[in-house]
């Protein structure tokens, strides 16, 4: 009996520490995952960026814990052609997966990354514009690379899922579970980034050196994630403008065009076709004239209500403005003593611009 009793005994200790290591592994994902260490969802991912109009050569996705938003985990990968590109390991928790081209700060800056309410992607600071006409509180950035995205807002990892995925030979997924598995696989991303065609129509454009400069003042200067919009903070970017062309049967009036790409509208959603810019949008001009003691032209327009939104092919919506230069450029006489008709390519480096009136 003495020998019975012992077996028993060890048979049911051994059934105790069996049920306590089940137990253990239905609960042990509710453990902080300092706890339980390996014990996370393998997620499949895959990216296509077709509609976004560009190949990346990385994505970088970020998941935001649903109750605090702040940053659980940060999965960089490569990207391919493959249907699943990477398997990301994640907690068992409810997520927000925000999903970009390239590595954070590799093309353009992100800032505010550890919260999901303040990631945003932003234009980096011109220090040296060519013209510093602006203040201070308007600062001066340079042309934004093109950032494409795409947010998932409700991705939840079961504990159920971390077991599946851990070691699925064998078991048998619950009706969808594999479908939620694959939920980051095939995501699209859209750009954030607008193209703006800019076309100046000026007269007396035969008495001016190219390329013009312009100042374009008023646009956003990042993007938020969170709200998909771009920010409320005006800034001004420099660029020059060149593709002169002469209208039919003049040899002095014409157009000069570009195109540049900017953070849109402040406020704004890039898919937005109706936005209401709530502040002016205004554009300075500088042109270097043909005589011999290079005078140079500045003048400015308002562009508030000159600006079309068109849809986008890739997302964000087209923005074309089409405005005329407020004044004649005044008829010189060339350096030289030539026709003015040449393109005489200008270095703004070495030209010392008075900042006076126009």
């Amino acid at each position: 009996p003495q020998v019975r009793k012992r077996i028993m005994k060890r048979i049911y200790n051994e059934y105790t520490v069996l049920m306590l290591a089940v137990a253990l592994l239905f609960s042990s994902c509710r453990r902080p995952i300092e706890e339980v260490v390996g014990l996370r969802a393998v997620i499949p991912m895959g990216t296509l960026w077709e509609k976004a109009g560009i190949a990346p050569q990385n994505v970088t996705a970020l998941f935001y814990s649903k109750n605090d938003g702040k940053l659980v985990l940060e999965h960089r990968f490569e990207n391919s052609a493959n249907r699943i590109q990477t398997y990301a390991y994640v907690p068992e928790g409810a997520y927000t997966v925000v999903v970009f081209n390239e590595i954070r700060g590799q093309l353009y800056g992100i800032r505010g990354y550890e919260n999901l309410s303040t990631l945003e992607a932003y234009a980096t600071i011109n220090s040296n514009p060519t013209v510093p006409l602006r203040s201070g509180d308007v600062p001066y950035v340079y042309e934004p690379d093109i950032l494409a995205s795409v947010t998932v807002r409700d991705f939840e990892v079961s504990c159920a899922m971390v077991r599946y995925t851990q070691n699925p030979e064998g078991q048998t997924p619950s009706p969808g579970m594999q479908e939620s598995i694959e939920t980051l696989v095939g995501l699209i991303p859209e750009r954030k980034v607008h193209e703006l065609n800019v076309t100046v129509h000026v007269e007396g454009l035969n008495n001016a050196r190219m390329p013009a400069l312009i100042d374009l003042n008023g646009m956003a200067g990042a993007y938020n994630f969170s709200g998909d919009r771009s920010t409320l903070q005006a800034v001004s970017q420099q660029f020059t403008i060149n593709n002169r062309t002469y209208n039919p049967g003049s040899t002095t009036a014409g157009t000069i065009s570009t195109t540049v790409r900017t953070f849109g509208i402040p406020g704004q959603q890039p898919s937005s076709l109706t936005p209401q810019p709530d502040r002016q949008i205004a554009m300075d001009f500088f042109f270097i004239l043909k005589d011999r003691d290079r005078t140079v032209v500045h003048q400015q327009a308002n562009v508030t209500g000159l600006i079309r939104y068109l849809p986008g092919q890739h997302g964000a919506t087209a923005l074309e403005v089409e405005v005329d230069l407020p004044e004649r450029l005044l008829d010189v006489e060339p350096e030289g003593g030539g026709s003015g008709f040449d393109s005489e390519l200008i270095d703004w480096d070495v030209i010392d611009v008075p900042l006076t009136s126009k």
